[in-house]
């Protein structure tokens, strides 16, 4: 294969760049006390800080900036035709005239979605019931784009509210593999791939049951091994480090397991 960045890749002027993000619903409250409900995907988070790129005009960046307080909604990638039904409206009234061609007033997203609000604990506006994952957050500042046309919203989340279904009972953790997030890349909506592998801080990845089982005995291991449908593993004794056995592995899970071990210790 060739290593020359010509050969492989070309120059391209996407109109986009939304290379594949979770879908949310923000909703916010309106002058007259009623939730607005809107789509959206550019986002991203860090700790209990969550930043949202809100488009200038629309009726959640306005509300926000009078009422600091949101709920931001992830719903499941079964529920696309949901997030759909809110494309082609908006809650502003007279619509805005660069968007009177092809948006029309709807005053009640909610029903428009198919969704139901429920309240929230801490924050004005309702949660979408419906949502596996919903956020509670306060808007902590808004900061202008370079270009104008949007704004990034920055919010505190103060409560998260999980369904059971997507949580690790008896933890506080979302369980990766019921969790199907909507995505949203280049105008489609896609449901989560195949699990590919994991990192090495997850507190999910389970040690194969013979490795732990050598472990408990006293005994190490070294993964020597890992490739796309199998990975070898050394057991070695606990008095001196010779090979005692080598195991080959091939459960998927396993063999993404060892491709880990083996690259921590790379």
């Amino acid at each position: 294969m060739s290593s020359d960045p010509a050969s492989t890749h070309r120059v391209i002027e996407p109109s986009v760049l939304y290379v594949g993000t979770p879908v949310y619903l923000v909703c916010t409250q309106n002058p007259d006390g009623t939730p607005n409900l809107a789509p959206a995907s550019s986002h991203f988070a860090l700790g209990r800080t969550i930043v949202l790129g809100l488009e200038e005009g629309g009726q959640s960046l306005e509300n926000l900036r009078r009422v600091p307080e949101l709920t931001v909604n992830f719903p499941a990638a079964s529920q696309w035709q949901h997030v759909e039904r809110l494309a082609g409206v908006t809650g502003r009234n007279p619509v805005p005239v660069e968007k009177a061609a092809s948006y029309a007033f709807e005053p009640r997203k909610f029903e428009r979605a198919g969704l139901r609000p429920v309240a929230s604990g801490l924050v004005a506006p309702p949660r979408v019931a419906e949502a596996p994952l919903q956020l509670e957050a306060r808007v902590v500042r808004v900061n202008p784009s370079a270009t104008g046309e949007f704004a990034m919203v920055e919010a505190e989340v103060v409560r998260v509210h999980a369904a059971r279904e997507i949580t690790v009972e008896g933890t506080n953790h979302l369980n990766p593999s019921a969790w199907h997030p909507l995505i949203y890349t280049y105008r489609h909506f896609f449901d989560r791939g195949d699990e590919v592998g994991w990192t090495r801080k997850t507190p999910f990845a389970v040690v194969p049951e013979t490795i732990d089982r050598w472990e408990l005995s006293g005994g190490t291991w070294q993964v020597v091994f890992a490739g796309e449908d199998h990975a070898t593993v050394e057991l070695l004794r606990c008095d001196g480090g010779e090979v005692a056995e080598r195991l080959t592995l091939v459960d998927p899970r396993e063999v993404r397991w060892a491709t880990v071990q083996l690259a921590d210790g790379m």
